[in-house]
């Protein structure tokens, strides 16, 4: 059975005055002044509470250490476990084992400075895990308060509100960052297939554009001697085609000699050959087969070059000038088709192995209130971002109004499993004390036991919680946050943050 002894005693006014007695059981010292916090939230590789990038109120605390003339906190000889620290930031001479800020041998400029060796690399600083994700200190002490009002009538002018603990099947999801972008597929940068000047410009921002419909029309020296080529390789094949005729006929007839009808066979073969790479030369500058024939039969010259859309779509961007002198690396246009977009997802870490391949998500849009969005997950990126620890997912979303457009934030909402059985309590029954999230158990009328909590995945309005609590429990839901404010009142010196009790 719990032994509960007298602690602190906290004052609250509730109408006149309230008295809410905090009670804790003592069952021995916590070593270090701030525990042993888990190195899961470190980007570093040291405990939350030890890492001096994460912390750099350590470096004034812990002073300056004598024996070897740096901070204390920045001091790997005194403390092997910063080494690693030290590695992952790119700071660490290899050759003298110490860190390259304070190796006097590689950096001859710092002996005898006098100053403090500090790393000077700007540290990205890696993406906090939200409180919800957090597991419960091993040293936290907090299961070891409670809170005792001195009688009901206070706990009921406390207006506290209570919920039980219960199993619900309930969908499991996970939130991510989203922003919007143009599905990629059905994206198009375009420009002209050869310099020239922008003789016309006939499409113009946000307009509606169907596939192959002219954008603009580009003056261009080299379509028009491509075509010029053509119609001289044609001649040449008609040419050589009407002399092998005829040096065959007379071969035939005896008359003429071998010699002349191969000639006759290599010139019109080179000819041909000619005119098939004419051809490639105008198909490769975006005229289509049409438009080829079209070139010989009607000995078209033009030097006139059409730019068009590769698909049905919206103009999203123009830079295209009349006048203006282009060449194959100008951008003139964009077209997107607008009716489906992607999301692209920032997965964190923690989640990654709960995302797969045909999951619906839904999205909501910042700039959308009220609106929601169902699409699925169609990619999931091969590697995460050294900087964010965060992997990219895209999901695809059918956009039929152009409600959703490029560039927007949003919040994806993945379902990676179907009414699952689990605890629940209400997100109101959490709260954080500085270390891990706790619930407040009701025991009695008057007496309310802290417990930490492992949460799970969250719904719209309960928390599933993994450890910490059981079937049936009764937690407190509103008042929750004036126990929470009691208990941190009360565990000054008992907190794992804090400095361990002294025993009364």
């Amino acid at each position: 059975m719990k032994k509960v002894l007298p602690l602190l005693a906290g004052i609250l006014l509730l109408g006149g005055s309230a008295t809410l007695v905090i009670v804790a059981e003592r069952r021995g010292w916590f070593p270090g002044a701030g525990g042993s916090a888990s190195s899961e939230s470190c980007p570093h590789g040291l405990s939350s509470g030890n890492c001096p990038f994460c912390d750099p109120s350590l470096i004034e605390r812990l002073g300056h250490c004598g024996g070897h003339g740096v901070p204390e906190a920045f001091c790997t000889r005194c403390n092997t476990s910063l080494v690693v620290a030290f590695k992952k930031i790119g700071d660490w001479c290899t050759e003298h084992n110490l860190p390259g800020s304070q190796c006097t041998i590689c950096n001859p400029e710092v002996q005898g400075s006098g100053k403090a060796l500090i790393p000077s690399i700007e540290l990205v600083p890696a993406p906090e895990v939200a409180r919800s994700r957090r597991v419960p200190s091993v040293s936290c002490s907090t299961n070891d308060l409670c809170v005792q009002f001195t009688s009901h009538e206070i706990a009921v002018q406390a207006g506290l509100a209570y919920a039980r603990v219960e199993s619900r099947e309930s969908t499991r999801t996970v939130i991510s960052n989203a922003e919007v972008t143009f599905d990629q597929n059905r994206y198009s940068h375009l420009s002209s297939r050869a310099p020239g000047v922008v003789h016309e410009v006939m499409a113009d921002l946000g307009q509606s554009v169907e596939l192959g419909q002219v954008l603009a029309v580009i003056d261009s020296v080299d379509l028009g001697g491509a075509k010029a080529g053509h119609l001289q390789a044609a001649a040449l094949v008609k040419l050589w085609e009407r002399n092998h005729a005829r040096e065959k006929r007379l071969t035939e007839r005896r008359i003429g000699t071998e010699r002349d009808l191969f000639e006759a066979e290599t010139k019109l073969a080179e000819s041909r050959i000619a005119l098939s790479r004419a051809i490639q030369r105008l198909r490769t500058l975006g005229l289509t087969d049409s438009q080829v024939k079209a070139v010989a039969e009607k000995e078209d010259s033009s030097s006139l070059l059409p730019v068009t859309a590769p698909f049905s779509g919206t103009v999203v961007e123009r830079s295209a000038t009349l006048g203006e002198v282009v060449d194959t690396a100008t951008p003139l246009f964009a077209v997107a088709d607008t009716s489906k977009v992607w999301a692209m997802l920032d997965v964190y870490e923690t989640d990654i192995p709960q995302i797969e391949r045909g999951q619906p998500v839904v999205l909501e849009v910042e700039g959308l209130r009220g609106e929601r969005y169902a699409g699925q997950i169609t990619w999931l990126s091969s590697h995460v971002d050294r900087r964010t620890r965060t992997l990219k997912a895209r999901a695809e979303f059918a956009n039929p109004q152009g409600f959703l457009r490029s560039g927007m934030f949003a919040k994806a909402i993945v379902s990676v499993r179907e009414k699952e059985p689990a605890l629940v309590v209400p997100k109101e029954a959490v709260q954080w004390e500085g270390c891990c999230n706790i619930v407040f158990v009701k025991k009695n009328e008057v007496l309310f036991e802290p417990r930490k909590v492992r949460l799970g995945y969250e719904t719209e309005r309960f928390f599933v919680v993994e450890t910490g609590v059981e079937e049936e429990d009764v937690v407190v839901t509103t008042g929750s946050f004036l126990l929470k404010t009691e208990i941190l009142k009360g565990s000054i010196g008992a907190g794992c943050c804090e400095a361990n009790p002294e025993t009364n």
